[in-house]
């Protein structure tokens, strides 16, 4: 599982590509969002506007964490990362992302709020703090009111330690989930979601992921600086999202001690053809037959819900290292489907030959020769 993830990026036609372009979407993001929300906070409201500008970036680079985390599930160690295109539905995936974080984090925020708001109505209310640290005081010692303000910290820096460590196991396996089906309400499932979280699978590619992320953003952080340390940072993230997609896997396709999506076969590979990833629960396949042989199925499955996706070029020519000519494969497979690959109708293929009265089924251009040398 490590070394499936920790090579995909190397298995991709356009691996420097993903990690330059990830790169500096990821430095962007880095720069741009914090500006903007300190704008916002601190210069004017006005900077809202701004928002799909600032943000964009950011939702790129979350939308693509998505695709890393639904082609792994989709194809296990099968294939390398996907490449960086189709931004469309990188926003829309990202934008998806950061809803789902925001609806798992809902609850810690609502807490906090009530919290804060029944704190300030005891001391706004009728009972007199002076008087309750007298009370205090007068229990428990001279020092009793600082005993209970810090055991009531403490309490509550438990109490959001706790839930933001579960956010960190449960996030994950709430994207790949939302991420194998496309539709936002299966990431927010909590039997689902709880279910795959429980697996031994998705535990030890969790431990594994967060492990790489701390390994790769201590080395990162020295070379942050030279812009270099943010593309090892955008790598590693990567990497870490496929891990949680190859843990998740074996539970989203109803086989917990799966560690692994289904391969491709030695023929399916041989021929081009897509992997049979039709196992999948709500995910099924297409037929790319433009890609590279052995490159990534294209699903049909998008952040749209799962709705299908345009069929679109392959990512060597979105990134201008190829330029289609033709498949003459494709033209084969087209006119053996409407008669056989000699160039006749299926009609006049059964008939054995053309309406003319070709035995061959081929078609007269012209007179024969013979004809022709008569007549001269």
């Amino acid at each position: 599982m490590l070394t499936a993830a920790a090579t995909a990026l190397k298995r991709t036609d356009d691996a420097a590509g993903v990690v330059l372009v990830g790169g500096l979407v990821a430095l962007l993001a880095w720069v741009l969002t914090p500006l903007w929300l300190g704008s916002v906070l601190f210069v004017s409201p006005a900077f809202v506007v701004a928002a799909p500008v600032a943000l964009a970036p950011w939702l790129v680079a979350r939308g693509y964490f998505v695709r890393v985390t639904r082609n792994a599930i989709q194809t296990g160690e099968a294939t390398g990362a996907p490449s960086l295109v189709a931004w469309g539905e990188l926003l829309r995936d990202g934008l998806k992302s950061a809803l789902l974080s925001a609806a798992l984090l809902a609850p810690l925020a609502g807490g906090l709020a009530v919290g804060g708001v029944a704190a300030a109505a005891l001391v706004a209310g009728p009972a007199d703090p002076a008087a309750v640290a007298a009370a205090v005081e007068s229990a428990l010692g001279p020092n009793g009111p600082a005993a209970v303000a810090a055991t009531g910290v403490g309490v509550v820096l438990a109490l959001v330690g706790a839930y933001l460590l579960a956010f960190a196991y449960l996030r994950p396996a709430a994207l790949a989930t939302f991420a194998e089906s496309g539709r936002l309400r299966d990431g927010l499932n909590p039997r689902t979601v709880v279910g795959v979280a429980a697996t031994g699978p998705y535990a030890t590619g969790w431990t594994l992921g967060v492990g790489a992320l701390a390994v790769g953003y201590a080395v990162a952080a020295p070379t942050a600086p030279l812009v270099v340390g943010v593309a090892v940072a955008f790598a590693v993230r990567v990497v870490a999202h496929g891990l949680y997609g190859r843990g998740a896997a074996g539970a989203l396709r109803g086989d917990p001690s799966a560690d692994a999506g289904p391969r491709p076969s030695g023929n399916a590979t041989r021929n081009g053809a897509s992997p049979d990833v039709g196992t999948a629960r709500g995910v099924d396949a297409v037929r790319d037959r433009d890609r590279p042989r052995g490159d990534a199925p294209t699903p049909v499955v998008s952040g749209d819900g799962g709705q299908p996706m345009r069929s679109e070029p392959p990512a060597t020519v979105q990134v201008g290292r190829d330029v289609p000519v033709g498949d003459q494969r494709d033209a084969t497979d087209a006119v053996d489907a409407t008669g056989g690959g000699d160039g006749t109708s299926p009609a006049d293929a059964a008939d054995g030959g053309d309406a003319d009265g070709d035995p061959e089924g081929g078609f007269e251009w012209g007179p024969a020769l013979s004809e022709a040398e008569d007549k001269s």
